[in-house]
């Protein structure tokens, strides 16, 4: 038998190169997701109307974190679906609730993100001018 501290998985072994190539390879298995590339671009247009409405610091900083936060969680929620993918492979109920609580953890990030992104803006749009 095996103490835990003679037992090194393969990752913490890896090169700090490694390890941000295996992220970007993250990244680029999510962009090849249609909601994670459509909240990208909807991240990347409200980056755009942040800068062109001149919004402050703090209001630009709130909105990076929160397309942060959105996009996060829609990678969250694609490597638990694919992890809940690889182990079970017929249709399972506890499976198929956990897909939805994590499409509703990204759900109230998103709804989150837009409310608080529509007072900035509206705030931006109607009381700068």
């Amino acid at each position: 038998m095996h103490h835990v501290d003679q037992i090194t998985p393969d990752y913490k072994k890896r090169s700090l190169s490694k390890s941000f190539l295996s992220a970007f390879r993250g990244l680029g298995h999510a962009l090849s997701e249609r909601n994670f590339l459509i909240q990208v671009i909807i991240g990347a247009l409200t980056i755009i109307l942040a800068f062109a409405l001149d919004l402050n610091a703090i209001e630009r900083i709130i909105i990076l974190i929160l397309i942060a936060l959105v996009l996060g969680a829609e990678i969250l929620n694609s490597a638990i679906e694919t992890f809940v993918d690889v182990l079970i492979k017929e249709h399972n109920e506890a499976a198929a609730k956990v897909k939805e609580f994590m499409a509703g953890a990204v759900l109230i990030f998103s709804i989150t993100a837009f409310v608080i992104g529509v007072w900035i803006f509206m705030k931006a749009i109607f009381f700068n001018f």
